[in-house]
């Protein structure tokens, strides 16, 4: 089983959506202008996650789960390097927010992110080793 982190990387469809694609969209649609969580996540690129998914067919050894992560990194973090390339052209983020707004306000502004998630992740380190 092959267990990626969060992938990121150019879609087959130029309208294709995913989960990576609404989060980046996200970052500059003002979404996230009042600031971000300190969420940490594993990213991976999806060729990574294809190159994993063709080994682990052809290699008759290759059991059990597989994480798949290039890069730890968190949502401050990406803010940070979406705001440096894009500079002040769409409302990026540039705060980090308090762990108890996030866990008060969370749900209710995005369905999946639920307070049990908050509690576990908020303010975490995040390390995947390969």
């Amino acid at each position: 089983m092959i267990n990626p982190g969060l992938v990121v990387g150019p879609g087959l469809n130029p309208n294709a959506s995913s989960e990576s694609f609404s989060l980046i969209k996200q970052m500059g649609n003002g979404t996230f202008k009042a600031g971000t969580p300190d969420w940490e996540l594993g990213v991976v690129d999806i060729k990574d996650v294809a190159e994993a998914h063709f080994n682990a067919a052809f290699t008759p050894k290759a059991k059990g789960r597989h994480i798949v992560c290039g890069h730890d990194t968190s949502f401050p973090e990406m803010a940070k390097v979406l705001h440096e390339e894009f500079g002040d052209d769409y409302p990026i983020p540039t705060r980090v927010l308090p762990k108890l707004l996030v866990w008060l306000v969370g749900p209710l502004a995005n369905k999946n992110m639920t307070r049990k998630a908050i509690s576990r992740n908020v303010g975490y380190a995040f390390r995947a080793d390969n």
